[in-house]
């Protein structure tokens, strides 16, 4: 099952570093945000990853090209214009894919624009390039089959708000904040990422720049009881801003990256 990595976030909220480099480019640790992201899902063997690239896409083009000189110990002899590998990275199996799906688009047409590399799969699973979590894949992959929903999208309850989903009963019924009046004793979630879609998503998608999957295709597909919510109440953060950036990086300082443990 191939992974949709959505790697257009430009970090605004981030300080210094991201203003040259993409989101997914920012460091935790000795790594990329994105590479801990797609190290989660290499835990249970997904290992096929299209990356759908936007602003500063080339860099994280570079990275991916020249991998081996950026993960592995190197030897360079500067008279003989040579470079000896000492060291093997451990990423050989990965297959990546990048896409070049605009500096503007939204993230529905970014997904939209991937659809010809997802080739025969009836499934796919779609992130974002900023968001670390040890979300269970397994149990999110078959939560989804079971449903025989259109799309399934980790739920999470983070410490401050943001755009949050209603349900009741496992079924979602809209928006917190548009429908105030629906929420009562509800479950409030927000996406934290990590979704499964079924190859029936495309109809609700567009490549029109202005396609976002967050509002309108979302509220398509709860108007239809397409959408479900696979709750998660275990580690999750988004790489917004500074505060969260200086979080993830002492839990790398203290080797406490919960998101690369099974």
């Amino acid at each position: 099952m191939k992974t949709i990595i959505l790697c257009g976030g430009k970090g605004t909220r981030l300080g210094y570093e991201a203003n040259y480099i993409p989101k997914a480019m920012v460091k935790i640790g000795h790594n990329p945000v994105i590479w801990h992201v797609m190290k989660r899902y290499t835990l249970t063997g997904h290992k096929d990853f299209i990356l759908a690239l936007g602003s500063k896409g080339e860099m994280i083009r570079d990275y991916f090209t020249r991998y081996e000189y950026y993960t592995n110990d190197i030897k360079v002899n500067l008279g003989k214009n040579t470079v000896e590998e000492l060291t093997h990275h451990q990423e050989t199996d990965w297959t990546v894919t990048m896409v070049d799906t605009g500096t503007l688009a939204m993230s529905g047409a970014r997904i939209n624009r991937c659809k010809q590399y997802i080739e025969d799969d009836e499934h796919f699973m779609v992130t974002y390039a900023d968001s670390v979590a040890n979300v269970d894949i397994k149990k999110l992959i078959a939560y989804h089959k079971k449903s025989k929903k259109i799309a399934t999208i980790t739920g999470v309850i983070p410490l401050y708000r943001e755009f949050e989903f209603v349900t009741k009963k496992d079924e979602t019924v809209g928006f917190y904040g548009l429908n105030k009046d629906k929420a009562g004793s509800s479950e409030r979630y927000i996406n934290g990422g990590y979704m499964v879609f079924s190859k029936e998503i495309f109809p609700y998608l567009s490549s029109f720049n202005e396609c976002q999957l967050e509002t309108e295709v979302f509220s398509r597909l709860i108007k239809d009881k397409q959408l479900g919510i696979f709750p998660h109440y275990g580690f999750w953060r988004w790489l917004d801003a500074d505060r969260d950036y200086i979080y993830l990086n002492e839990l790398a300082d203290k080797n406490k990256m919960y998101w690369l443990y099974e």
